[in-house]
């Protein structure tokens, strides 16, 4: 068949023939022209090409890409952030209610008894919120060390006491915490907080009326003894102190104040004299007449002290010796609680049940 259109007339036809809109004969006369002409192919070729990209239609999608990117990177340093918050609260809750820290000694009240050469120890934190786990003991030369870990209450552990039985076999020292530590046991007894309290009190010179203060408020003598007044020797042998009832003391005050006279004779190195005075007894009291009571180092030593043990001894069925001097009694815990005790068992002041 005749080839009949021109090339003009074929690339004016290439529009509607690529869009399909021309019919049936004028498509087959276009086609025929195609076939036999390589310039209108190469234009209807052309033309079926994707047109290029406008600079601005490439930098849409540039940004477009970016903007994925980025959103996608965004999402990824949430989920970072959000990864790091949850594994630093767990490894926080970890700590407060499982590792916890190691028992702290200030914080936990003891109770102590010896039986049978064992020590049964009673122990419970003062803080409500707290919780102790893991107890255990290690002992070595002849020094357990008591050792276990502070948590919060939590289900996983809610108790906050403790129930341990020590052999004493070849153990001298007991300690809460190791050596840094409470000492709970020594040398045969169980040593109270008011012990280490008294310990701590110790001085050089009863010239220092600090150091007198601090036994008296050890032994909580402002709130147990009412008003008092407290006066220093200190340029004349007897060197030493002397306390005034500021009202008649009952019987249990002046049972305190003479426990309070002996333990500053033993604390105190250069005290010589402790004295306490009172008004007389007697109905009305007569406020004219001050009686002065007290203990002097050489009569506590020679007279006090021995009858004191001898009246323990023969109570509570042991054999203690007094030592040479009351001031013996601080050269150990151990030591200053014998004291307490045989104080606490004629006095009856309470002194050795206070505070475990």
């Amino acid at each position: 068949m005749k080839n009949d259109l021109t090339c003009g007339l074929v690339r004016d036809l290439l529009p509607s023939y690529v869009e399909g809109l021309v019919c049936a004969e004028s498509q087959e006369a276009v086609d025929r022209h195609l076939a036999d002409c390589p310039s209108c192919a190469a234009a209807l070729s052309a033309m079926r090409a994707p047109e290029p990209e406008t600079v601005a239609e490439e930098q849409a999608r540039e940004v477009d890409y970016l903007k994925r990117v980025k959103k996608h990177s965004n999402r990824k340093v949430i989920a970072a952030v959000v990864c790091t918050a949850l594994i630093l609260l767990s490894a926080l809750l970890l700590k407060v209610f499982v590792i916890g820290s190691p028992i702290r000694p200030q914080t936990v009240a003891v109770k102590g008894t010896v039986e049978d050469g064992t020590l049964h120890l009673s122990l419970m934190s003062t803080v409500s919120a707290n919780a102790l786990h893991g107890w255990r003991v290690e002992t070595k030369d002849g020094v357990a060390s008591v050792y276990a870990r502070d948590v919060l209450v939590s289900p996983l552990f809610s108790d906050g006491s403790g129930q341990l039985d020590i052999p004493l076999k070849g153990v001298h020292e007991v300690w809460l915490g190791g050596l840094s530590g409470r000492l709970l046991y020594q040398d045969g007894v169980v040593i109270s907080q008011l012990a280490l309290e008294l310990m701590d009190a110790k001085a050089p010179d009863c010239g220092d009326p600090t150091a007198l203060e601090r036994i008296a408020e050890i032994l909580r003598l402002p709130e147990r003894l009412g008003s008092y007044t407290f006066s220093l020797q200190t340029d004349k042998h007897p060197y030493g102190g002397t306390l005034v009832f500021v009202e008649r003391p009952t019987g249990e005050q002046l049972n305190l104040a003479t426990c309070y006279n002996l333990l500053t004779l033993a604390l105190v190195d250069n005290m010589e004299a402790s004295l306490f005075k009172r008004l007389a007894y007697g109905d009305p009291p007569d406020l004219s007449t001050i009686v002065t009571n007290g203990m002097w180092l050489d009569g506590v030593n020679e007279t006090v002290l021995p009858a004191l043990v001898e009246k323990y001894n023969a109570v509570n069925g042991t054999d203690w010796e007094p030592k040479a001097s009351i001031k013996d009694y601080t050269r150990s815990p151990a030591d200053l609680q014998r004291l307490l005790m045989i104080l606490d068992s004629f006095y009856k002041t309470g002194l050795f049940t206070r505070g475990g």
